[in-house]
């Protein structure tokens, strides 16, 4: 028996078996579901063949190219530079040193020394003596004396006095609260039951597996050896050394010797002498004698009466009134909950209630009635008797003594010494040195060296190196794995599922609530309060004071001073100084100074500056081309055959 037909059976007797819903006509033939049927299940199986198809790779491969690159690499050479040297040289020189010589001589000379002599003098002179002298005035004068009287007045007063009535008030209010109830009611519904059939279905598929090969290829490439060549470079430079030679040279110079020559010479002074004399001056003197006149005055005295006035005042008074006033009451928020709705919802087959939102809602409170005492302002005109006080001038005559001092000039001699200044001119003789300078000429030889630079030239020999590239060829082996696909067939079980809907009829019981809204009516009670306001008279009695003002006179005795000057003549003795010129002689002794050069050798350094060429190592960077072999890749296509499974009918 053919395989094919072996596996159509085998297929058959499968369906047979796990199909529970096959009838008998035609052994469930044409009556397999839609979703189960396919082609691969009737028709028999198709062998794959195997074809070749050409498929274009693309392979890397890695090649090397020269890059040449230029590079600095380090050179020494000598360089030549000029070091400057410093040394000390003694040269000798010669000064002159000043030698100073002191001696003293004695000097007579006059001094005018004052001398001062004190004598009495005898002055008169007059003075005048006051004399106090005193006797009784009267003086009349006039004392305003209050006299106070206590009365009694009655006032009239009407006060409003406040009387309150409290009473209460009943006011209604409405009160709407919600009332919720709960019911229930039944509701049928249809539901689908879900059937499962579950079978497994055989499927098919072609599997490619990979085979990998390994291989050599030979690949060439270049390469280039560096190769380093050493030459010889002679270079020429010049360096210079110092020459040194010893010279002397004459140096003429003038020193001064110094000639001291003494002599002498008279100078003249003058001297002040002091000459006293006596005399006698006549000299004037006013003197004061005291007289005593008497004048009559009229004066003026002020006398205070009082004087009493009337006049209207106006007085701010005023009483207190009860005013009734409303006063609303507060606006109060409250939140409210509108009715609810009921919903049928058709998949769950139940009633839902859906409460209405919360609403905010703004309610009047209730008022409150508030007495309040408000001040009512009055004018009222009151009478003020006011005392004020005048002044009364008063005149009188009154005698008053009158002293008066008199000058009068008298003639007095007074004795007094001048004293006078005479120059007088006197000589005496003065020790004079005149220092005269003698020149005198000298030579000195003074050594110095020249320093001179001589040139001298010089070869050194640089080694220097040359690089030459020397290209190589080479092969090397690169290995490579190529994969070709084979195919393999194999069976896989899938397994399904049909599903089929069973009607079914539930009952469910859905609660739901209403809320209805019922109106309370209450009544509050309420105090209220009424106050009126009742006059009421009643009389006080205001005591006040009255003054009166009393004249009375009187007399009283004053002393009066009066001051007369006595005229008196005193002697005083006052002391006179007088000064006179005294000559004295004195000495003093005078230093002189003589100046003698002495010639003095030295000697000084010098500092002398030599050069000399100092040889020193120095780097540079010497730029040099250097060749690499750089890599790099490069893709080449590759064409190879590939197996393909191509399904084929035998």
């Amino acid at each position: 028996m053919n395989r094919h037909h072996v596996g159509f059976l085998t297929a058959i007797a499968w369906l047979v078996w796990f199909s529970p819903s096959l009838e008998a006509a035609h052994c469930g033939f044409s009556h397999y579901p839609d979703s189960c049927v396919a082609p691969q299940q009737i028709a028999p199986p198709l062998m794959p063949c195997i074809a070749y198809r050409t498929v274009t790779e693309y392979q890397s491969e890695t090649q090397y190219r020269p890059v040449q690159r230029t590079v600095m690499r380090p050179e020494t050479y000598t360089v030549s530079r000029p070091v400057n040297e410093t040394h000390m040289e003694a040269v000798p020189y010669t000064t002159s040193r000043p030698v100073y010589q002191q001696h003293q001589s004695v000097q007579t000379y006059m001094v005018n020394r004052v001398e001062y002599d004190t004598h009495m003098q005898e002055q008169r002179y007059t003075v005048n003596r006051p004399v106090v002298r005193e006797f009784p005035v009267e003086i009349p004068y006039t004392v305003n004396r209050p006299v106070y009287e206590q009365h009694v007045r009655q006032i009239s007063r009407t006060v409003m006095r406040p009387v309150v009535n409290e009473y209460v008030v009943q006011i209604p209010y409405t009160i709407r609260r919600p009332v919720y109830e709960q019911h229930v009611h039944e509701r049928t519904y249809t539901i689908n039951r879900p059937v499962v059939q579950t079978f497994e279905v055989p499927v098919h598929y072609t599997v490619n597996r990979a085979v990998y090969e390994n291989h050599l290829r030979e690949v060439q490439y270049t390469t280039y050896r560096r190769e380093v060549e050493c030459y010889q470079e002679p270079v020429n430079y010049t360096t210079q050394y110092p020459v040194y030679e010893q010279h002397v040279r004459e140096q003429r110079y003038t020193t001064y010797r110094n000639d001291v020559q003494t002599y002498q010479e008279p100078v003249q002074y003058t001297v002040n002498r002091n000459v006293t004399e006596q005399q006698v001056r006549t000299v004037p003197v006013t003197r004061y004698r005291t007289e005593t006149d008497y004048r009559t005055e009229e004066r003026t005295s002020y006398v205070v009466e009082p004087v009493t006035v009337q006049r209207t005042v106006p007085v701010q008074s005023g009483s207190y009134e009860t005013i009734s006033e409303y006063i609303p009451g507060p606006v109060v928020t409250r939140m409210i909950r509108l009715p609810g709705t009921s919903s049928f919802d058709p998949c769950t087959c139940t009633t839902q209630y859906c409460p209405g939102p919360c609403v905010e809602q703004q309610i009047q409170c209730a008022g409150r009635t508030v007495c309040r005492q408000v001040w009512v302002p009055r004018t009222e005109c009151k009478i003020i008797c006011e005392t004020q006080y005048v002044r009364r001038p008063v005149t009188h005559t009154v005698n008053i003594p009158c002293t008066r001092t008199v000058p009068y000039t008298e003639t007095m001699c007074i004795p007094y010494t001048t004293c006078r200044i005479v120059p007088e001119t006197l000589t005496r003789m003065v020790t004079r040195c005149v220092v005269n300078r003698i020149p005198e000429e000298k030579v000195i030889q003074i050594p110095y060296t020249t320093c001179r630079m001589e040139t001298q030239n010089h070869t050194r020999y640089i080694t220097r190196y040359r690089t030459h590239t020397i290209p190589e060829v080479q092969t090397r082996q690169i290995p490579y794995t190529t994969c070709r696909m084979v195919p393999e067939t194999h069976t896989r079980y899938i397994t399904r599922r049909h599903v089929s809907y069973v009607p079914e009829t539930r009952t469910v019981q859905v609660p739901y609530t209403t809320c209805r809204i019922e109106t309370d009516t209450f009544v509050r009670c309420v105090p209220r309060r009424d106050v009126r306001m009742v006059p009421e008279t009643y009389t006080q009695d205001v005591p006040y004071t009255t003054c009166r003002i009393e004249r009375d006179t009187h007399v009283r005795t004053a002393m009066r001073r009066t001051i007369e000057n006595v005229p008196e003549e005193c002697v005083r003795y006052y002391p006179v100084r007088t000064a006179r010129t005294v000559q004295e002689p004195r000495q003093r002794t005078v230093c002189h100074t003589t100046v003698n050069y002495v010639q003095e050798q030295h000697c000084r350094y010098v500092p002398r500056v030599t050069t000399r060429m100092e040889q020193y190592q120095c780097t540079r960077m010497v730029p040099e081309t250097v060749c690499e072999m750089v890599p790099y890749t490069v893709c080449r296509p590759v064409t190879r055959c590939v197996p393909v499974c191509v399904p084929c009918c035998e």
